[in-house]
């Protein structure tokens, strides 16, 4: 997965994430909202990538040693 901008500028969040948000909110939700819950969905995703991958590389954590 390809890191995610800090603060959202010219650039949207990830099409996954923006199908996934319309989805979820109800018909006829603003835009701004579809994007603002697009980004957290892709925050999330990224989160939880990046300790899946701690997870299995950092020996502390009983991951690989």
């Amino acid at each position: 997965m390809s890191p995610l901008p800090e603060a959202p500028g010219t650039e949207g969040p990830p099409g996954w994430a923006v199908r996934q948000a319309a989805d979820d909110l109800p018909d006829g939700s603003r835009e701004s909202d579809v994007t603002a819950l697009a980004w957290q969905l892709a925050h999330a995703a990224a989160e939880r990538h990046s300790e899946e991958h701690d997870e299995y590389d950092d020996p502390d954590e009983g991951g690989e040693a």
